[in-house]
């Protein structure tokens, strides 16, 4: 999802040579926790209700404002704003058509939208987060692993020890894959049912890592449940990059399957 579609396109402006405490009156006036300042048309900065409580009244908004804020295309996705946000410490950033203002997107906006994408039951993201990840690396000739992971006989499992059981079964696995995020490039996502997927730009070495984490089997109250993993190399697939994230999918989805049969995991 671009942010585009969540930002606000209006804004009050400030000019950066009032008072703090006429801007902390704006803020009150308009029922807004920011100000995007403007002098003679150009875009200055932002003041916030942070920057207000933090600097004396009697200075002025240039004294107190962020210059320059973080800024954005409106094309970028919400998930980049979240992390230039979250990396920046920041609370809102402005969205610029190359040099032009068009829009203010906020952090609590950004999270309101992504709690939507959250899966219930694992706490993890949903399939439209790791596709928009993956597409944008596609894009961006950038090469990663692709892992379709699926737990072995879920069906089984629901239908001897019961549905809550295999929530607990789906549960402990996103435990497992969450566990093994380390850095900014590993994304996970459960993709549909006892389906889940992990993207990483990270080493060959760490790829194998995960793959034998995830295949050994585990105990969970005394039954011992395992998972197959298809994975797809994109440091060594060919035409990796002519093909789509759902082709990558798909491919590493038919692995899985040929990985179930075998009880163990594949690697092209």
């Amino acid at each position: 999802m671009k942010i585009s579609e969540i930002m606000t396109t209006s804004a009050v402006t400030i000019t950066s040579d009032k008072s703090v405490s006429h801007a902390a009156e704006q803020m009150k006036e308009y029922s807004t926790n920011y100000l995007v300042v403007v002098d003679h048309g150009e875009l200055m900065g932002i003041v916030t209700s942070r920057h207000v409580g933090s600097a004396h009244p009697n200075r002025i908004v240039a004294d107190a404002m962020d210059e320059p804020p973080m800024r954005m295309a409106p094309e970028r996705n919400i998930w980049d704003a979240h992390r230039l946000l979250h990396e920046g410490e920041g609370e809102l950033l402005l969205v610029m058509n190359q040099e032009e203002w068009v829009g203010v997107v906020t952090k609590e906006a950004i999270q309101m939208k992504l709690a939507e994408f959250l899966d219930p039951l694992t706490g993890l993201y949903r399939a439209p987060y790791i596709l928009d990840i993956g597409e944008k690396w596609l894009e961006e000739k950038k090469p990663f692993h692709l892992m379709f992971i699926d737990v072995n006989d879920f069906g089984l499992i629901n239908k001897q020890y019961g549905h809550p059981f295999g929530d607990d079964v789906i549960r402990s696995f996103s435990s497992l894959l969450s566990s093994l995020m380390e850095e900014d490039s590993d994304h996970v996502c459960r993709y549909a049912g006892d389906e889940f997927i992990l993207l990483t730009t990270g080493s060959e070495e760490k790829a194998q890592r995960w793959m034998e984490a995830i295949i050994q089997p585990a105990e969970i109250y005394k039954v011992t449940v395992s998972a197959a993993v298809g994975h797809i190399d994109g440091f060594r697939e060919p035409d990796f990059f002519a093909k789509t994230l759902r082709d990558h999918i798909a491919k590493a989805s038919l692995l899985s399957t040929d990985a179930k049969k075998k009880k163990t995991s594949l690697a092209p």
